[in-house]
């Protein structure tokens, strides 16, 4: 006999009741009637799609025919468990029919894309009830905003001239919309798992996620919270410093999207600037009182359309000030302007300079300035603590830049 065979009706049976199980499994946990099939069931299902896939050798149009008569069944056990269940699905019967396909892939393709599949399959009917905690927590306007997200990345973005529209070359829409979609991105991400964690979790997780979204709004809000818990200061530094942190790391993000070349001379410099700054956190971690209370930091949706479009004229406008001041004043213009844009976001800033490096700017003149732009940030950060909160948090906030930001700093030095 084939040993080929063998092997794929074997694990025709092992893959059909492993999904069969998790049916049952979810039947059992959930309360609910019994279903029209266990792993038992989904077993033979998956070794009758093998076998039909295998007779095509004899009689090509075996397999069709078998998913036919597999289609039919299903409707009916559909059916006949709609009238009798309380709580109607399909579910299981669509899984059922998964499961003939993945048992006609193994005579079709590499058994490994049958096992990948059936894995895909697993994870997707094990998350029913994570996603209906999630349908609770996210809101219709986050829906809304990630299908805003897809047409702007995938309908928007592909039908923008990639050229400057301008005679003197300042504006191309195409650039300046990457910007957009890759900042709100990133932003869009931390918004969705502050969304889905939510801040009772602690001050840790709001800074963690809180950075990806706006490190300012966090080291604002929580600045303001010392009044009200002045005894948590080293809670409170935590959640600045994580914050910051996630800035100095998406700065990275931002540059290695837009220009890779010019993110190899930052990857030590920011790694170093990291760890150090972790290694404080740690440390006032594990001398804090851990008290874990709840932080409400309310965060903009960075897909509201008003938003990007707003963000998109901010980009413009930084990408055409830096080339005019580099064209008329030289480097010293566009440290400048980096100095100027870096109090309020770094974001502008950082991509705008990545963009330009590829096309005229000098490398070197766009690592100083985006260095410049991430200090100058620190300093306002540290000067919305300072006159925001309580002399004690400056402390341990102004401690922590100072080791972080200071050690990326000497070391980017060193290094350019």
């Amino acid at each position: 006999m084939d040993p080929l065979f063998i092997q794929n009706s074997i694990l025709s049976l092992v893959l059909g009741f492993l999904i069969g199980l998790q049916r049952e499994m979810h039947t059992i946990y959930s309360h609910k009637s019994q279903d029209f099939g266990g792993a038992r069931t989904f077993s033979m299902i998956a070794l009758f799609g093998y076998l039909a896939s295998w007779f095509t050798t004899f009689s090509p149009y075996f397999f069709l025919v078998a998913a036919l008569v597999m289609g039919v069944l299903l409707i009916a056990a559909y059916i006949v468990n709609s009238i009798s269940a309380t709580e109607k699905g399909s579910t299981t019967e669509f899984a059922a029919l998964v499961t003939f396909l993945l048992g006609g892939m193994l005579h079709f393709t590499l058994p490994l894309f049958a096992v990948f599949i059936t894995m895909l399959v697993l994870f997707v009917l094990n998350i029913k009830d994570k996603i209906q905690e999630y349908e609770q927590t996210i809101t219709k306007q986050d829906l809304s905003a990630a299908i805003l997200f897809m047409v702007m990345t995938f309908v928007i973005l592909p039908i923008l001239p990639n050229k400057a529209i301008d005679p003197m070359g300042l504006v191309n829409l195409y650039n300046i919309w990457v910007m957009v979609v890759l900042v709100a991105g990133i932003s869009f991400f931390g918004y969705i798992a502050i969304r889905l964690l939510g801040t009772t979790h602690g001050i840790g997780v709001a800074g963690l996620f809180g950075g990806l979204v706006s490190s300012t709004a966090v080291a604002m809000s929580m600045a303001r919270r010392a009044h009200q818990d002045g005894f948590l200061a080293k809670n409170l530094a935590i959640g600045i410093a994580l914050a910051s942190s996630m800035m100095l790391i998406r700065a990275g993000i931002e540059m290695w999207v837009i220009n890779p070349a010019l993110t190899y001379a930052f990857i030590l410099p920011i790694a170093v600037g990291s760890l150090c700054g972790f290694g404080y956190i740690g440390m006032l971690y594990l001398t804090s009182k851990r008290e874990n209370i709840p932080q409400n930091i309310e965060f903009k949706n960075p897909f509201d359309l008003k938003e990007a479009l707003l963000m998109g004229l901010i980009f413009g406008a930084t990408l055409a000030t830096i080339k005019l001041s580099n064209l008329y004043l030289g480097n010293m213009g566009v440290y400048a302007v980096a100095s100027l844009s870096g109090i309020a976001d770094v974001d502008a800033i950082v991509l705008s300079l990545s963009s330009l490096a590829k096309n005229g700017l000098n490398p070197t003149t766009a690592h100083y300035a985006i260095m410049i732009a991430l200090i100058t940030n620190t300093i306002a950060k540290m000067g919305l603590v300072l006159f925001l909160g309580k002399l004690e948090l400056f402390r341990f906030v102004f401690i922590y830049y100072l080791i972080s930001i200071g050690t990326f700093t000497v070391t980017a030095l060193l290094i350019l």
